[in-house]
């Protein structure tokens, strides 16, 4: 299917260039000097050493860039994961959501740091350019930029009256009303006001469940941006933004992305939290004891799913709660002021951002609402059954039924606040400089690694025995945090023009960082994990294992098996009024130490019998919390040549050092809380070239990468839980090309194209407890990292027809990406296969510039796309139930949108 994507493509630019002789070409079409602010003072992106992609709003019109996974298309080395909101350059990134951990790709909105990609995908019409800097940079953006940096710059406020309108329509029942109005208010005074409201009412993801809606990019989303900017005098600028945007069902981080490429685990234990019985074990298709009782099975809205819909059509599912995605409480401030001094400008920028971000949803992945677990031959149950019936037991037991309505809630509460000031030469001198410092303030509150897990209605759950806490809403786990983030650093760089073609960078930045908070966690079981080792404990082991199987509807209810003391055994009595409900495990799993203090804890130390505790549990709540304390701190910079020949070439070499924080797995309540910083070294040579007709950049690179921060699922009783490791060293090297070839004036051609190998190089061995037939510690070395694709591929052409009325500009693209993992362990359930994609655009710009026009296909062929790599899930292999023994992990996969087409107009008043 590449093969004849890429024909396709080609043969649509080459019919372009054909009978049509070279006119005059529109300047969305040409090869232009692009100003960048890269190094922090304005500088043509051809003269700035440094790997650097850069999109301005004209550009993306052109080619059709409206997300973050679009830009990643047109960046080497580039890889988003559209569903969690993850960066990733050249093999470095963010591959969790615990914000306990850094990113590895520093994010800026008009100057000031901030923690999420997804606004660098806003509207063209509100973001004046996007510039992507591929490769530590540590000296001039510090803060975490070990992999790169994403600095999204907003169209400002105009000294002419202006205004615009844009409207977007695409199948899907897909609208979104763009609007902006700028100019002066006053002398020396201008404001800009923008806004856009977007919605999207058909899902990409059909829910089979009678009754329940589509998911997928189903969007109730507004957005509106109002900035001043003030002339101070002649020598004085202050520009200020506040911004406000929310979200209700948003198709981007959190919402359905993608579909499970495999048949339902249906054992009766889920394998990644046994502590409650699985859901999906009511679609099992065993009989007997490992099955279900016969018509037991129960399903929302009369759905008849028996097996995972996915497997028919990957873009189906079956659950019976609908995933919600809510933003709101957003409020972003952001403050940019400069003074010019005769020699230099003194520049501050500064802001405050909040947001809350919820997502609820199916936690089973089934429309199951509930079954029956089979009664044992000569269960107690049974027993206790059948003397009921014959009126000698004063309680009744029949085979326990599961509530399978299992449900999440994962959320981020956070705001953050950063102040940089900085000195930077102004003078036509050999010798520029840049001097600052920065402080950053995060403060965090929201759930670990997965979510809150909780089973919707009465249950068990919520009436925890032997007097433990009660559980009102019914959770099965909890894990949340609440942290605060403090960064502090001083930099320098200075630049030395040593002759009239050669020049010498030097720069150095010291940061200091400390985390410290709470972290919260609960568990309550009840399943048959939990009550198999209680029952002997209660000198019930006589009466056969505390199992779903023996005990049926009697599983945990102490309380009525105390009242058949006079019928067994007038012992029982002693068990009145330990309960009916689940078991708390909390204080059970919550690690515990015979070696002294756990690093990174900073809660008092509790020692009974030579056992210290360092975390407390509430009463009153059963929630267990302790303190997370520590800090790290290093010193990044950079040294260069540049060399520039003529004023048309420009080669460079390049060593940074970067650096990114240390971590804590916070909400996790592990043994080992706390991962290591980590740190890169960074070799870069480039050439950057314009000829008459063709602009070429080149990068060559080699990363050397120590204490790769990555996360790994960890077996603590029967939970699973993410912990950070340090991988020793790892390697990541490559080449980049970025070329536009204009081989007439109304034909523009671009290429850009990302070689990128990776390996580990060393490390210890970890489990990966997704696998379930290598079991132990496994070997990671010769693996790649994860989400970096050896290679990516973009080819865009555009032809320019001058009509009589205006211009009609008619293009293709055609990309291509390789596979890629998820995961340190590069296995083959955690890869996103490789794939190609095919898009058409078309722009009517009639003569004057009052509208535009613009239709345009992604995903012409309507081929399956791969956003990034998905670790997968972990399956059952028991060998005694054939239907639930499974060989590896359950594949996950990100899709990209189907087939989108549609139509924009912008008019300008």
């Amino acid at each position: 299917m590449r093969s004849k994507a890429f024909l396709l493509a080609t043969s649509i630019l080459a019919a372009s260039a054909v009978g049509l002789s070279a006119q005059a070409q529109n300047a969305m079409n040409t090869i232009d000097e692009l100003v960048v602010t890269a190094e922090k003072r304005e500088q043509s992106l051809q003269d700035v050493p440094v790997a650097i992609s850069a999109f301005t709003s004209q550009q993306r019109d052109l080619v059709g860039i409206s997300t973050v996974q679009d830009l990643t298309n047109f960046t080497p080395g580039f890889v988003y994961q559209s569903s969690n909101d993850r960066a990733s350059m050249r093999g470095i990134g963010r591959l969790t959501n615990v914000h306990s951990v850094d990113g590895a790709v520093s994010i800026y909105n008009d100057g000031l740091f901030t923690t999420s990609t997804v606004l660098a995908g806003s509207p063209p019409l509100d973001v004046e350019r996007v510039e992507i800097l591929r490769g530590p940079q540590g000296t001039l953006y510090g803060r975490n930029a070990i992999g790169g940096t994403v600095n999204t710059i907003s169209v400002r406020p105009t000294k002419e009256p202006y205004a615009e309108v844009r409207g977007i329509i695409e199948n899907f029942n897909f609208t979104n009303l763009q609007v902006a109005i700028s100019g002066p208010i006053a002398e020396g005074l201008r404001m800009r006001f923008s806004g856009y409201k977007l919605d999207q009412k058909d899902g990409y993801y059909k829910n089979v469940t009678p009754g329940l809606p589509d998911e997928g990019a189903l969007r109730d989303e507004y957005q509106f941006q109002v900035q001043f900017e003030a002339d101070l005098g002649e020598n004085a600028e202050l520009w200020a933004a506040y911004r406000k945007l929310a979200w209700h069902n948003r198709g981007g981080p959190g919402a359905r992305a993608g579909y499970r490429d495999d048949e339902f685990s249906t054992g009766r234990l889920d394998p990644n939290y046994s502590i409650v019985f699985a859901s999906a074990h009511g679609l099992t298709k065993e009989t007997g004891l490992n099955g279900i009782v016969p018509g037991s099975l129960k399903q929302f809205n009369g759905a008849t799913s028996t097996s995972n819909p996915a497997l028919v059509d990957n873009r189906t599912f079956s659950t019976n709660i609908p995933q919600r995605v809510r933003l709101s409480g957003v409020n972003l401030f952001t403050t940019n002021f400069v003074y010019r001094m005769p020699t230099f400008d003194v520049k501050y920028v500064g802001g405050y951002q909040e947001y809350k971000y919820d997502l609820y949803g199916d936690s089973d992945f089934t429309a199951v609402e509930s079954y029956q677990i089979p009664l044992a031959p000569g269960s107690i149950c049974g027993t206790v059954g059948g003397l009921f019936s014959a009126g000698l037991s004063p309680v009744n037991c029949t085979p326990l039924t599961v509530n399978a309505n299992n449900g999440y809630h994962y959320f981020e509460y956070q705001k953050w606040y950063s102040h940089e000031i900085n000195l930077s030469s102004t003078n036509d001198g050999p010798l520029q400089w840049i001097v600052g410092g920065f402080y950053y303030n995060q403060q965090y509150f929201g759930t670990g690694s997965t979510a809150d897990f909780y089973l919707v209605g009465p249950s068990t759950l919520q009436t925890p025995i032997l007097g433990a806490a009660a559980n009102p809403q019914g959770f099965w786990s909890t894990g949340q945090y609440a942290l605060t983030t403090e960064s502090k650093a001083v930099f320098g760089q200075i630049d030395y023009q040593m002759t009239d073609s050669l020049k010498f960078t030097a720069g150095l930045r010291y940061t200091d960082d400390r985390k410290f908070g709470t972290e919260y966690r609960r568990i309550v079981c009840n399943s048959d994990v939990c009550y198999q080792s209680l029952y002997p404990a209660l000198n019930l082991g006589a009466f056969g294992p505390g199992t779903a199987a023996n005990w049926g509807s009697l599983l945990g209810d102490l309380n009525s098996v105390a009242r058949l003391a006079p019928v067994f055994n007038p012992a029982l009595a002693g068990l009145t009024g330990l309960g009916n409900g689940a078991m708390d495990l909390t204080d059970a799993l919550a690690p515990k130490s015979n070696a002294g203090l756990i690093p990174g804890v900073s809660s008092p130390a509790i020692t009974t019998n030579g056992v210290v505790r360092q975390y407390t549990i509430d009463p009153a709540t059963g929630v267990a919390s302790r303190n997370l304390d520590g800090s790290s701190d290093a010193i990044t910079g950079t040294l260069g040549v540049q060399w520039e020949p003529d004023s048309d070439t420009m080669a460079y070499a390049r060593y940074s050092r970067g650096y990114k924080a240390f971590g804590f797995s916070a909400g996790g309540f592990l043994a080992a809380p706390r991962a290591d910083e980590e740190t890169v070294n960074s070799y870069e040579i480039g050439f950057k070239k314009d000829f008459e007709r063709f602009q070429v950049n080149l990068a060559a690179f080699f990363l050397d990468y120590r204490n790769l921060q990555a996360p790994i699922l960890v077996r603590v009783g029967a939970t699973k839980v993410t912990q950070f490791v340090n991988v020793d060293r790892s390697e990541s090297y490559g080449v980049e090309f970025s070329g536009i070839w204009r081989p007439v004036d109304a034909l523009r051609l671009t290429l850009d194209y990302g070689w990128n190998p990776t390996e580990i190089t060393k490390s210890a061995r970890f489990d990966n407890v997704n696998d379930n037939v290598n079991i132990g510690p496994v070997s990671i070395v010769g693996g790649s990292l994860p989400q970096a694709p050896e290679h990516k591929v973009a080819v865009n052409g555009t032809y320019t027809f001058e009509l009589d009325g205006g211009n009609l500009i008619a293009g293709a693209t055609y990309l291509q990406r390789s596979k890629s993992y998820a995961t340190i362990f590069a296995r083959e359930f955690d890869s996103a296969p490789a794939w190609d994609q095919v898009d058409l655009r078309a722009i009517w710009m009639p003569a004057g510039g009052k509208y535009t026009v613009i239709a345009y296909v992604k995903n012409l062929l309507d081929e399956d796309g791969y956003a990034a790599a998905v670790a997968s899930a972990e399956r059952n292999n028991n060998a005694a139930v054939p239907s639930d023994r499974f060989a590896n992990g359950a594949r996950n996969f990100e899709l990209t949108p189907p087939r989108i087409y549609g139509v924009e107009v912008q008019y300008r008043f």
